[in-house]
Formats: C-alpha cells, structure tokens, sequence
C-alpha cells in the first residue's frame, strides 16, 4: 500500500494541490507552493562602502598627522622641515591606505 500524499493548499487560489504537482489544476499557477524561500546565513550589510571610505580616511589622515609631526619634530630648520613633513606625510599616508583596506577586509574576522 502506497503512503497517501497530504495535499496543500495553492499559494494563489487556496485549492488543495497536491505536493507533486507542477501546476495548480484550478488556477494554472506554475508555482502552487509559493514563491520560493531564501536563507540567509547573515542579515546583510548596509552602508558599508561609505564605512570603508571612512576607515581608509580616518587611517590616511592619522599616519600622515603622525608623519608630518614627527617630519617636523626632528628637523633643524624651515627647508627641512618643510621637506621632511612633505615626505613623512606621504609616508604615512602610504603606509595608511593599505593598512585601512586590510582592516576593512578583515573586519568580519573579529565579529
């Protein structure tokens, strides 16, 4: 004796359907069941490139800050003061932008 199947009902009429079916026999519908269910493993994530953005600034600005400070601590007069903020500046903005996109690639490690 083979198992009988529980019918449901048609996600667009309400007619009892059965689960094999690949259409509804009253309405037609191609899709008796209902439009079909997506899982998400975790709820998405809004805004984030302008977070991204202002990590890569925040980080950018800081080490270039700390560049120009120390460019400027250690100088001995106004040429070399004006070069060495100059280059510590753009040292530590390059040492900054790689490192804020390295923490905005890894940020969902440490959640």
């Amino acid at each position: 004796m083979g198992q009988t199947k529980k019918l449901i009902d048609c996600h667009d009429c309400d007619h009892p359907v059965s689960p094999s079916a690949s259409a509804c026999p009253n309405c037609g519908s191609k899709v008796p069941f209902g439009p079909p269910v997506l899982h998400r493993k975790r709820p998405p994530v809004y805004n984030i490139e302008a977070r991204n953005d202002r990590n890569m600034v925040v980080f950018a600005v800081t080490l270039g800050g700390l560049g120009a400070a120390y460019g400027f601590a250690t100088s001995a007069g106004p040429l070399s003061a004006a070069l060495l903020v100059t280059s510590y500046g753009m040292l530590g903005v390059l040492v900054g932008v790689p490192l804020a996109a390295l923490f905005n690639v890894t940020r969902r490690l440490w959640r």
